[in-house]
């Protein structure tokens, strides 16, 4: 039989037919003589997490640099940040917002992982797990511009979900700051990530002062 090979999108059926996954980062590739299959190496450039810890490193090195477009890439589409005041932030386009928006207060923050839990996925035949779910938690400490222009202090837990992807790398799925550990009232005072606009609206309507550790 004539050797031709054939880029294929990789779907959840293909991988369970399969049996494993062969690489981690590329197109995946299936020779329609032998069946087996082999990856084309990713672009330079294109870093991404191979594990929840080295996600949540990717994230604090592209907020350092304020590197919008870099956080964006480790979000799944559909993903959501958890606001100061609870509110949800869904998506692409309101995450890459909030972003711009935030980085006006100039932010230096400082994460600090105490436990990554990782479950959930589908079990292949050959016994690897695939497409699982972790949760990562810890403290952080924050130090942005308040609404009167002068620099403000918080500390807090975060309680943030990832999921693997077919390829082996992680995405973040939420972006959870504030997880209840005492109720709304502790979640609005922690004060993380408060755009300069956002804390401006709320100090001029009496309803939060921008200085609330």
């Amino acid at each position: 039989m004539k050797k031709f090979s054939r880029v294929l999108s990789v779907s959840m059926a293909t991988v369970l037919a399969a049996g494993t996954l062969v690489g981690v980062t590329g197109t995946y590739i299936a020779s329609a003589e032998s069946g087996a299959s082999a990856t084309v190496p990713a672009a330079a450039g294109s870093m991404k997490a191979r594990s929840p810890e080295e996600l949540l490193a990717l994230l604090g090195e592209r907020i350092k640099a304020k590197d919008v477009d870099g956080i964006i890439a480790l979000q799944e589409p559909e993903a959501a940040i958890v606001n100061y005041d609870l509110s949800v932030i869904r998506g692409h386009k309101d995450i890459k917002a909030f972003y711009i928006d935030w980085f006006k207060a100039d932010p230096v923050l400082t994460v600090n992982p105490g436990q990554v839990v990782i479950a959930g996925g589908a079990r292949l035949w050959n016994g690897l797990v695939i497409l699982r779910t972790a949760s990562i938690m810890g403290t952080y400490t924050l130090e942005q511009t308040g609404a009167d222009g002068k620099r403000e202090s918080f500390t807090g837990n975060f309680c943030d979900t990832v999921q693997e992807q077919l390829d082996g790398s992680w995405l973040y799925v939420q972006d959870n700051p504030y997880p209840p550990h005492g109720g709304a009232a502790a979640a609005s005072s922690a004060g993380r990530r408060i755009s300069p606009s956002k804390a401006a609206s709320l100090a001029n309507s009496g309803s939060v002062s921008p200085h609330h550790h």
